[in-house]
């Protein structure tokens, strides 16, 4: 787990919220505090969809939302004139970047235990910061992946011209 520091938030918002750096992930979750406090559940409602659209992985290939779908209304929620006091957005890589990843690392054998890559991007007292985590589907000793993960991101953030600085 590392912590960055993103060194420009304007940026840096416009890249999250209005462009498209950002779709390989899936929204866990997210809280905007603004004149009242916005709790977004990643999670996708089976109730709302038809049962044929729900278990079809071709029309619903995620058990969360993506997060190029949900943006714009996260958006809508953030934009004007005054910035929101706080917020945070829980991101998870979606699983077929995460096995590509690891195959590309020459680390696929990692795959029987991450279960996925995350980052959470923060936002509270002016400050932006993003924190990488890896959940696992079970217990390891072994912590390459989130050293890989770690430095997976910071190419990431590179590539998309995002300033940022390690965080001690």
């Amino acid at each position: 787990m590392i912590a960055l520091k993103i060194v420009k938030n304007g940026s840096f918002m416009s890249k999250i919220l209005a462009g498209d750096a950002f779709d390989s992930f899936l929204l866990e979750e997210a809280r905007i505090r603004m004149a009242v406090t916005w709790d977004i559940d990643g999670h996708l409602n089976e109730q709302f969809y038809p049962a044929d659209v729900w278990k079809d992985p071709e029309q619903r290939p995620y058990d969360r939302t993506q997060w190029k779908e949900i943006r714009p209304y996260i958006y809508d929620i953030i934009k004007g004139k005054q910035a929101p006091s706080s917020f945070h957005f829980v991101l998870m890589l979606k699983p077929e970047h995460v096995t590509a990843l690891l195959e590309q690392a020459g680390e696929s054998q990692l795959d029987a235990f991450v279960q996925s890559f995350l980052i959470t991007v923060r936002f509270s007292d002016s400050v932006m910061t993003i924190i990488t985590g890896t959940a696992y589907k079970s217990f390891t000793l072994d912590k390459s992946a989130d050293t890989l993960w770690d430095k997976s991101l910071q190419k990431f953030l590179t590539s998309r011209q995002i300033d940022f600085e390690l965080m001690s």
